[in-house]
């Protein structure tokens, strides 16, 4: 009967152990952080706020991080975080890069005059052609469709180069919360479909 007993026993203690389940999450304050990166160096602001930071090795908030690990000792279902590297060297990374902030430059006033905007995709969109003169309209509408071609492309890699390419649509989510955040009083944003101004 000890014997029965024993072996129910260390049966049940496998199967509850077996249950385990390990999801791996998407490291959403580490995709924020990273985001804010690519923006500057888009922006060509390389130096903002949180470059200080940055630089001298702080990447997230010490009370963010020890209330993570307070957390994990309350949950039962073992989680794993992915490391998401947003400076993995790639050359398509780094094209990609490079054209979004050149294209910038020639965007710039189409923002601060509020004839584009940023919308909920991580991208850019027109929102009022009555504020761009007739003759600058067809290339405004190419430089939008390049830049947004480039930063498809841009979520997609990153995603790729980690590994989890079905990631690519939280970053989208991530880098168009960013944009909103770090987007300069005046601009324009969607916000559930509406134009919002900052």
């Amino acid at each position: 009967m000890t014997k029965v007993l024993i072996a129910i026993t260390t049966l049940l203690v496998v199967l509850v152990t077996a249950c385990v389940t390990i999801n791996v999450y998407f490291p959403e304050a580490q995709a924020e952080q990273a985001a804010d990166r690519i923006i500057d160096k888009v922006r060509g602001e390389q130096d903002g706020p949180g470059a200080f930071l940055r630089r001298n090795g702080f990447s997230e908030p010490v009370m963010i991080a020890a209330a993570r690990q307070v957390s994990g000792f309350f949950i039962s279902e073992a989680k794993a975080q992915a490391d998401l590297d947003f400076d993995k060297p790639s050359a398509v990374k780094t094209a990609l890069e490079n054209s979004l902030a050149s294209r910038f430059k020639q965007l710039r006033p189409f923002y601060d005059s509020g004839a584009i905007g940023m919308n909920e995709s991580g991208t850019i969109e027109i929102r009022d052609r009555n504020l761009v003169p007739l003759k600058d309209r067809n290339s405004l509408l190419q430089l939008v469709a390049a830049q947004n071609n480039d930063w498809n492309a841009l979520y997609a890699e990153i995603a790729t180069l980690n590994g989890h390419p079905e990631w690519a649509d939280n970053i989208r989510r991530i880098f168009a919360s960013r944009w909103v955040a770090k987007a300069d009083a005046g601009w324009w944003y969607k916000d559930g479909g509406n134009w919002k101004q900052k």
